[in-house]
């Protein structure tokens, strides 16, 4: 017999698959709650990292993010929530990628503080965020007059061609949402009994009311 978590991961990865950017945000919200903080955490810090090896390549001289993500708890003892302020030099996916670390901070201070029902809304966060970054980078690859565009706020050059729209960048992110997913089908997230429930109900609703905004 199915269990109902196994069901809502089932429901993920269709979600995945289709690039139901909506069903992917919910289903992996109900997902996450109620499991450990570390396991959630976990998932997304090693999805974050999926974008490192492309930051190196952008910015050889920035290794800050590195050394969080090799050393999380290392770095949050140091650090807590403390970041450097390299946007001047980001590009492409770089943004995404530095709001994904942000949340990781985030959620790895929740934990801290025993503050369990925030660390899932931390780390839905996180997760988009870093799975855009990927995304956003090809976009920026495959058609750079329409992130020219963007910048600019030339809606009109831009119609039919943002990030949403271009067919690279879907593909990447329904490929990342599916890695997410072979992620907790290998943790065995399926086994762990499913937490329905009034409270997670409205962090969902809290979380979707602030546009995953921490």
């Amino acid at each position: 017999m199915t269990s109902p978590r196994e069901q809502r991961l089932s429901w993920f990865r269709q979600a995945a698959i289709t690039g139901d950017r909506e069903r992917v945000h919910e289903e992996l919200f109900r997902l996450l709650y109620g499991l450990a903080a570390d396991m959630q955490i976990g998932l997304a810090r090693d999805t974050t990292a999926r974008f490192l090896p492309i930051f190196r390549v952008n910015h050889p001289d920035i290794t800050w993010p590195d050394i969080l993500l090799s050393d999380l708890d290392g770095y949050y003892d140091e650090h807590e929530q403390g970041m450097p302020d390299d946007s001047d030099a980001y590009a492409g996916g770089d943004a995404a990628f530095d709001f994904a670390l942000c949340a990781l901070l985030r959620a790895k201070a929740y934990a801290k503080e025993g503050n369990l029902p925030r660390v899932t809304p931390a780390c839905c966060t996180a997760l988009i965020a870093a799975v855009s970054a990927r995304a956003t980078n090809v976009w920026h690859a495959d058609d750079p007059e329409a992130v020219r565009a963007f910048e600019v706020r030339d809606a009109e050059a831009l119609a039919g061609r943002t990030v949403h729209d271009n067919v690279a960048s879907q593909a990447v992110k329904k490929r990342e949402w599916q890695m997410v997913a072979e992620w907790l089908e290998r943790h065995r997230v399926g086994d762990y009994p499913d937490t329905q429930d009034a409270e997670r109900e409205r962090w969902f609703e809290w979380w979707l009311e602030r546009e995953g905004l921490l």
